[in-house]
């Protein structure tokens, strides 16, 4: 089957059926004793990721946000919703500051002795503009991407040190999705991908569907590296939802409103793949294990992935020394 085809495939019986008839209930775990980090926690998919963990009863949870205001407001809204009776601190992160990823990491690491799971949410949807970071870099491809690659591997030291302290490996959760189905990636033939994209006269119009395929990258390279070792690494598709991350897209209408789920029904993938004993590296849809897109997982598609994967590790380490 050629890869037009197996999209249209992919998109009518496993997409689209997916959104219209798929049900799974509620993440059923005991967190008793845990600590959880969830970023992007102010609203949507996140939001309710927290309040779903909240009513599995960790000890905290940590709730990263760009504006503390609105995360404080979250924070009511989770206790408003739950009978939790732990800790909810509400950190800053602005994942569009490379020095503010760096700041929430120092503060992780002052002020948890744990981390049994980081749920890595925060993004933005697709761009309607041109907008460019305080690093030089376009605004989803730092956030969605290389701030997240740069998240997650500043936050492996911390979350190897709690394998010690728990019998459940410690998980590593990041939020993916379907679109890497239909990104197109033309710069993937340039000398430098990562410069190709931050280039003002590439078209945005898959911008956010080439994120999300690096964040596919993020999470398999992740899974294989020593420092990940004892660590529950996954990626996951919390489906098509009804979330903030659209705030600038016209509302669905009519049938394209029925494939729509809510983010509480969505952010059960989330929890599920933050908790449950998924294979390191998995791709996780449905609260079940799913493939990815097959040209991803081909020879060529693999040294594609270690490339984009060493342009971003050529940033991270000029960014922070630290980052391996």
């Amino acid at each position: 089957m050629g890869q037009t085809a197996s999209i249209l495939s992919h998109l009518l019986f496993g997409f689209v059926a997916e959104q219209l008839w798929a049900d799974f209930p509620p993440v059923k775990a005991d967190l008793t004793g845990r600590t959880y980090l969830i970023t992007g926690s102010n609203t949507g998919l996140g939001l309710a990721a927290v309040v779903h963990l909240a009513r599995l009863n960790p000890a905290r949870l940590i709730l990263a946000v760009r504006d503390l205001n609105k995360g404080a407001k979250a924070k009511e809204a989770v206790l408003a919703q739950t009978t939790y009776g732990g800790t909810i601190d509400v950190w800053e992160l602005d994942m569009s500051s490379f020095e503010s990823v760096k700041r929430f990491v120092d503060q992780a690491n002052t002020s948890l002795t744990r981390l049994d799971g980081a749920i890595i949410n925060a993004g933005v949807g697709p761009p309607d503009s041109w907008e460019v970071t305080v690093d030089g870099w376009e605004r989803v491809l730092q956030v969605n991407a290389i701030a997240t690659g740069l998240l997650c591997v500043l936050l492996l030291p911390l979350l190897q040190a709690t394998i010690k302290q728990s019998q459940e490996p410690p998980h590593l959760t990041i939020t993916g999705s379907e679109s890497p189905w239909i990104a197109k990636f033309p710069e993937q033939r340039a000398t430098n991908i990562l410069e190709a994209l931050n280039d003002p006269k590439c078209s945005l119009k898959d911008r956010y569907a080439v994120s999300k395929t690096f964040d596919q990258y993020i999470g398999r390279v992740i899974a294989k590296l020593p420092q990940a070792e004892g660590l529950i690494v996954n990626y996951v598709n919390p489906g098509l939802c009804l979330s903030d991350i659209g705030r600038n897209s016209k509302p669905p209408e009519g049938f394209a409103r029925k494939l729509y789920w809510t983010s509480e029904k969505g952010a059960i993938n989330l929890v599920y793949a933050a908790v449950k004993p998924t294979p390191s590296g998995a791709f996780i849809g449905c609260c079940d294990l799913r493939q990815p897109p097959p040209w991803t997982t081909t020879k060529k598609g693999l040294l594609l992935e270690r490339k984009v994967w060493d342009e971003m590790l050529e940033v991270w380490k000029r960014v922070s020394p630290d980052s391996k």
